[in-house]
C-alpha cells in the first residue's frame, strides 16, 4: 500500500510543476516548493505505514527523484531544455 500513495502523492505534486511550467522553466527551488506544500506532510503521516524514520527519508527520496523526472520532462516539453531543474 505505501508504494500505492508514494505514486499518489508523486503524480499530485508533480501538477503543481504542470501548472508553474506554464510561467518559467522549472528549477530546483520549484521542485523543492512542491515538495514542502504538498509531498511532505503526507508523507509525515504515512510515517508508520512507511516503516519509521527511515522509511519517511526513502520516500521523500523517492518523490524528489520523481519530481526531478517530471521537471525534466516538463521544461523540455515547454522550453526545449532537457536538462535537470
Amino acid at each position: 500500500m505505501a508504494r500505492r500513495e508514494l505514486e499518489w502523492i508523486a503524480e499530485k505534486a508533480s501538477e503543481l510543476l504542470a501548472d508553474k511550467v506554464k510561467e518559467a522553466p522549472l528549477t530546483e527551488r520549484d521542485i523543492e516548493l512542491a515538495l514542502e506544500i504538498f509531498a511532505i506532510p503526507r508523507l509525515k503521516r504515512l510515517t508508520g505505514e512507511l516503516g519509521g524514520e527511515r522509511g519517511y527519508k526513502q520516500g521523500v527520496e523517492y518523490v524528489r527523484e520523481k519530481l526531478q523526472g517530471c521537471a525534466a520532462e516538463l521544461n523540455a516539453k515547454h522550453w526545449g531544455k532537457a536538462t535537470r531543474a
